[in-house]
This record gives structure tokens, C-alpha cells and sequence, in this order.
């Protein structure tokens, strides 16, 4: 598996990058906790134990979302995860340099900026903001086009932006406004609802005013930001030389008012049915969809995938976790209300169509590097009965995280996946043979003159970095897998379809 070093990130981004240092001992200024950080950004910091500072610019990718996080510190325990550090000590004179900014596009201003919850179409551009200028991406055409609204592949910081999206080059400022805007909503139809309160706790659904506009908490996980500092409706966040509305990740627009709403009637509730007996309290172990506990005499059911794989994690337990109020409500959903307890039955299983079969090795903490993308390993969940539950580690960069966090503790699921449960151990077998030698089939391909050639090549593991077509085969353990015809095989290079053991996979 291929990994890059900090000095190799750093000769990479210093070196040449639009936030390159006027020299290699100059510091940027001093990272503040508690402001927000945006992709490519250099600050500088000291690290206690040696009183030395050095410069620190934050990942250009996903990983970005970590800079302004607790615990992400440059010099915090998780830094690696947010911020690339440089090898020599810097002296505090840094001035500025004035970013490198790429070929403008042939456009002209900036379109708008791209939205995760806006449907993307073949040939649509957005925007994504850079530091001191935007970038200008293009959804690609035929089937690939599928995927500009998917997770993964969002322009610019997707892991897979390239199979959907083509830069076209800078931009500055904006496009010339055509004829005024028009909103859905008529003008002052209802009047408008309440003014959006910073201290308010809403949920997806709710709609607020703010200077004339209505704007409405967006649906699923986008909903937990609601209430978040920095996602306030309408308010940009400067940085720099960059501004971001991370307010349109949780709120839409929907229309202008004036006025107020009416009073209405007094509001009606939902009367939860009687559900008997209590389940069992939430404890942090892996749930499946459909499983039901108790918190404070209400029975919580577990919400469907990819939901679920919330449901055991610290932070969502539900009514208690006052860090992260609301979050629960991702993952579980209130089905009614309990009284005592529910009569004791026979010993709990995982059901059989999410069985891996026998249990792979139990799960070892180690560095980043112990494990790889598609290991397999087991996590005995419960002792009386016995229930152990397998979980395959995540694509790279996420399985730095595999050997740092177990797949159920706090943090697990940032490089891990539930699989299924399993039962035993594998068999013990003999030594094990090289593959080279017994695991083999013929790849064909087409020559320049037209002709098929085949070539008789190794099945190798699968692996996300490599662009599968139709007919290739991959591996896992001993069981060998088929690409499968086009338009499918797009499918054959995405992590969440990688081969699995499992019945249902």
C-alpha cells in the first residue's frame, strides 16, 4: 500500500504549492484555537516539549474537517489526521506569499458553489473555494455523471472526484446577475415564521427567518449542523482570503416573507403506543437495524443502514449524551413508551444472512500501518452469550485509523465497517503457499492492431486505487471474484462494493 511521509507532503506542498512560505525557516502565524480552518491553510505552532515552532498547513483534502477540531491540534494527539507538519524550525518574520493561482477557465465570474445537496447533471460547473481564488469543475458526461451528487466524489476534496468531475480551471468573484432572483414562495403569503435563535436546538423540517428570507433544516445527517456554531443561516465565515457559507450544508432556502404567521390551533401530539416490558439499556456495542432498547421508560429502535452503524457509537446514545444533543436521532428512532422489564428468552443471534462464517483474527491494536484496506478481524461484543461480530477496515487514508481505534470504540468507525457477525475460528491450515504459483487467470485485452492478447496474471486483493474494468478478478482470502460487465464495473473500484464473505454482500 502506498503512503507518503510528512517530509515528502511537505517538500510536495512548500515546495511549489499556491502556500508556499518566502522561506523554509519563515512562520506563518500562530494556529488559535477555537477558529476555523479551511484546506491548504499554514499556521505555525510550538510543541511544548522542545519550545520549538515550526509551520503546518491543513490537509488539502477530506482530512480538512479536522483542522478546527479539539483533539486536532497541530501539536494535539490526533495532528497527523489534520495538519502536515514541516521537518525544520521556523522563525516568526513569515510574510504572506501571494498564492500561485491556476489557469482561469473560459468562463466568465465564478458559477455557484457547489451544494452536496443539490442533483448534479451531465455538463453542470460549480465552484470550490481555494485560498485567495475558486476552482471551476464540470460534472462529466455519460454514465459518470451519476456520481457529481454522490458522497466520495465531491469536487475537489472527493476521494473519487476524478471519476465525476473535471477541473476547468480559476475563477474570481462572480457571475454578472441576470434578471432578479424569483423564489418559490409567494411574498408574504403566511407571513413569516420565527427569527433563527443561535441557542435554538432544530431538527430536520424546521424553518426559520432571517432578513426577509425563509430558510428550511435540511433532512438526514445535514440536520444535526441546524444548531452547530458556523452553520448560522445566511452568514459567511472569512479566513484569510477565502470566505465559506458552510450554512448551505444544513439549511436551504425556500422562499421571502414579511410579516408574521398567524397563531394556528394548539398543537396536537403523538400518542406513543404501549410497548410492554423495557428492552435492555443502550450499552456501546454494535446494533443492527431493528434493535430496540430503553432510555428514561421509551423504547428506541435501531434506524436503517448506513444509520445503524451509529446506533452503538458513543455520542448517540439516546435522551443521554448531552455533548452531543440530538445527534441520537440519526440513529435511533422513538417507537413508544415501557414499563419494567421484558421476560428473559433464549440467548440472542445475529441473523444468519449477516453472518461471515468463521470469525477471522480478534482485532490488535498497533500503528497506522497494521492494517490495510480490506483486512477482516472479529470483536467479541458479549461474553454471556457469547457474540462476536466481524468488521473489514476501510479504503486508505481512512485505515491509518484500523490499528489506532478499536472497530467499537469511540473513534472505531472512522476506519472501520460492520460486516456481520461470525462464529469460531478459521480452520488451521498448512503453511501457506505463494498465490503467484496457483492463483492465476488469463487477462485479455485488445492490441493496437485489434487483435486479443491474453497474458496469464497474478489475483490480487482488491484494492481502491486500481481502475477495474469488466472481466478482471480480485481475491479475497482464497475466494476469487469477477468484474462484472459494463455499465456495473464503475461499481468494481468503489470501496463500499468491494468483495465480501458475507451472504448478503
Amino acid at each position: 500500500m502506498r503512503k507518503f511521509g510528512s517530509i515528502a507532503l511537505v517538500a510536495l506542498f512548500y515546495g511549489n504549492g499556491p502556500n508556499a512560505a518566502t522561506a523554509a525557516s519563515d512562520c506563518f502565524r500562530a494556529y488559535s484555537a477555537g477558529s476555523s480552518y479551511l484546506p491548504g491553510e499554514m499556521v505555525s505552532a510550538v510543541t511544548l516539549s522542545t519550545s520549538e515552532r515550526h509551520n503546518y498547513m491543513c490537509h488539502e483534502d477530506v482530512r480538512s474537517a479536522y483542522c478546527s477540531q479539539t483533539g486536532f491540534e497541530p501539536t494535539g494527539p490526533f495532528s497527523s489526521s489534520a495538519w502536515v507538519k514541516e521537518s525544520e524550525v521556523c522563525t516568526p518574520t513569515a510574510t504572506p506569499a501571494t498564492p500561485t493561482i491556476p489557469q482561469a477557465w473560459s468562463g466568465v465570474g465564478c458559477p455557484m458553489a457547489f451544494d452536496s445537496g443539490t442533483n448534479y447533471r451531465a455538463a453542470d460547473v460549480v465552484s470550490v473555494a481555494k485560498l485567495g481564488y475558486s476552482m471551476v469543475y464540470e460534472c462529466k458526461a455519460s454514465a459518470n455523471s451519476a456520481f457529481c451528487s454522490m458522497p466520495g466524489f465531491e469536487p475537489d476534496t472527493g476521494l473519487y472526484v476524478d471519476q465525476a468531475w473535471t477541473a476547468l480551471g480559476s475563477c474570481m468573484g462572480g457571475i454578472p446577475p441576470t434578471s432578479s432572483p424569483q423564489y418559490s414562495s409567494p411574498v408574504n403569503a403566511v407571513g413569516c415564521p420565527e427569527e433563527f435563535s443561535s441557542g435554538e436546538d432544530y431538527e430536520e423540517g424546521d424553518r426559520i427567518a432571517r432578513n426577509g428570507l425563509i430558510y428550511q433544516c435540511k433532512s438526514g445527517p445535514a440536520s444535526r449542523h441546524c444548531s452547530q456554531d458556523g452553520f448560522e443561516p445566511g452568514i459567511s465565515l472569512e479566513s484569510g482570503m477565502q470566505s465559506a457559507e458552510h450554512w448551505r450544508e444544513a439549511w436551504s432556502i425556500t422562499g421571502y416573507c414579511r410579516g408574521t404567521i398567524a397563531p394556528t390551533s394548539s398543537p396536537d401530539f403523538v400518542v406513543l403506543p404501549d410497548m410492554g416490558g423495557c428492552p435492555g439499556n443502550w450499552s456501546p456495542q454494535p446494533y443492527e437495524t431493528g434493535d430496540r432498547v430503553s432510555s428514561k421508560t421509551f423504547v428506541f429502535e435501531c434506524n436503517a443502514w448506513p444509520y445503524s452503524m451509529h446506533c452503538g457509537q458513543v455520542g448517540y446514545e439516546p435522551l443521554m449524551d448531552p455533548a452531543t444533543p440530538g445527534a441520537w436521532r440519526d440513529a435511533w428512532t422513538i417507537v413508544g413508551h415501557c414499563d419494567g422489564t421484558i421476560e428473559p428468552t433464549g440467548a440472542p443471534n445475529f441473523a444468519p444472512t449477516n453472518s461471515v462464517g468463521a470469525c477471522p483474527e480478534q482485532w490488535v491494536a498497533g500503528s497506522d500501518t497494521k492494517y490495510e484496506e480490506g483486512d477482516l478481524v472479529s470483536v467479541i461484543t458479549s461474553t454471556t452469550p457469547l457474540r462476536t461480530a466481524a468488521f473489514k477496515c476501510r479504503e486508505w487514508p481512512l485505515s491509518g485509523f484500523c490499528g489506532q481505534f478499536s472497530p467499537t470504540s469511540n473513534g472505531g468507525n472512522q476506519g472501520w465497517i460492520h460486516v456481520g457477525s461470525c462464529d469460531g475460528t478459521f480452520a488451521p491450515t498448512s503453511a501457506p503457499a505463494p498465490y503467484a504459483a496457483r492463483c492465476q487467470y488469463n487477462k485479455c485485452e485488445n492490441d493496437a492492431s485489434g487483435e486479443e492478447q491474453c497474458t496469464l496474471v497474478d489475483v490480487d486483493p482488491w484494492n481502491s486505487r486500481t481502475n477495474y474494468v469488466e472481466d478482471d478478478v480480485v481475491r479475497l482470502g482464497i475466494a476469487r471474484f469477477r468484474c462484472r460487465e459494463w455499465p456495473f464495473f464503475l461499481w468494481c473500484r468503489q470501496f463500499e462494493y468491494s468483495p465480501t464473505l458475507a451472504s448478503d454482500g
